[in-house]
């Protein structure tokens, strides 16, 4: 297999239930719109730890609040060739996560037991479908749906959660393009719909609107085995409500977040992938001071 062939769906990017980071809900790293061969099975790990302040209103920071996430996700998926000459390709993917959260009083000042939790995040089933694949001129186009369900750790009566009780829905396209020999542009749009989450503080409801997310990224292949990137990400809508009532901090976000990272190709499928990433501009809610993430992944045909 030719060695860039390696990545194929997006790595879950997991939202505590009280403390919503705003970004977007499938976090796509390069390489993941590349359609792999008929029968080809992707396994892939995901570690990442990301430093959290606010909250935010209106561009302004309402208390010097704190907080950590650790997470770890593993992803399976495998891809079936369909149509004449294989001219399309499906990819069904379960994506299963643990999570590490603290924050501090300031951060999250509710009369609610803990500020610390551990445990499994909800799973993640979807696919993705390839309706244009070029593998000479390294063109891929496709559309991705999953659905989050309301599986993970959950205790209402904490401050901060690793499941969110509640499903969500999140749509997305993806176009690759190589730009000459050594540049290759990847464009990112999606759509996540929220259901509520009706255990919210105990007994209330916490409702989402609908969220929508761009992201670019361009990519520089260096040598065959080596190249860098860096990436925007534009968020807007996904506003929070309690009660019908807006949470403070709770609007639209209206956040940019940008990226650079690396990727090293090695011998028999194995890629790895190191990324910074952090908000420099946020409006509402809790901004990513700093977030780094490194993920390992292979492919099995």
């Amino acid at each position: 297999m030719h060695r860039y062939r390696l990545i194929g769906l997006p790595v879950l990017v997991v939202c505590l239930g009280s403390l919503p980071a705003h970004g977007a809900q499938n976090d796509q790293l390069p390489t993941d719109l590349v359609a792999l061969p008929n029968g080809a099975v992707n396994v892939a790990l995901y570690a990442s730890q990301q430093s959290l302040s606010g909250p935010w209103m209106g561009g302004a920071k309402l208390r010097p609040g704190e907080g950590s996430t650790d997470l770890s996700v593993l992803r399976l998926n495998r891809h079936f060739s369909l149509g004449e000459g294989d001219k399309y390709t499906i990819a069904p993917v379960i994506v299963l996560s643990a999570v590490n959260a603290e924050v501090d009083r300031t951060l999250a000042p509710l009369p609610l037991k803990g500020l610390q939790a551990s445990g499994m995040g909800d799973v993640r089933l979807g696919a993705a479908f390839w309706f244009h694949k070029d593998d000479t001129l390294r063109e891929y186009a496709a559309v991705s749906a999953f659905v989050s369900l309301p599986t993970g750790d959950y205790d209402s009566a904490r401050t901060i959660n690793p499941g969110e009780n509640r499903t969500k829905i999140i749509l997305s396209a993806g176009w690759m393009q190589q730009l000459g020999r050594q540049w290759v542009l990847d464009l990112i749009p999606e759509v996540a719909i929220f259901g509520d989450n009706t255990r919210y503080q105990t007994n209330r409801r916490l409702s989402q609107d609908t969220a929508y997310a761009m992201t670019g990224v361009l990519r520089y292949k260096s040598t065959p085995t080596l190249h860098w990137y860096g990436s925007a990400q534009l968020n807007r809508g996904g506003g929070t409500q309690v009660d019908g009532i807006q949470r403070v901090g709770g609007g639209a976000p209206e956040n940019t977040r940008l990226s650079v990272g690396t990727i090293l190709f090695g011998s028999n499928n194995h890629m790895l992938q190191l990324r910074y990433s952090r908000d420099v501009q946020i409006e509402n809610g809790y901004r990513n001071q700093g977030e780094v993430g490194i993920r390992w992944s292979t492919v099995f045909n």
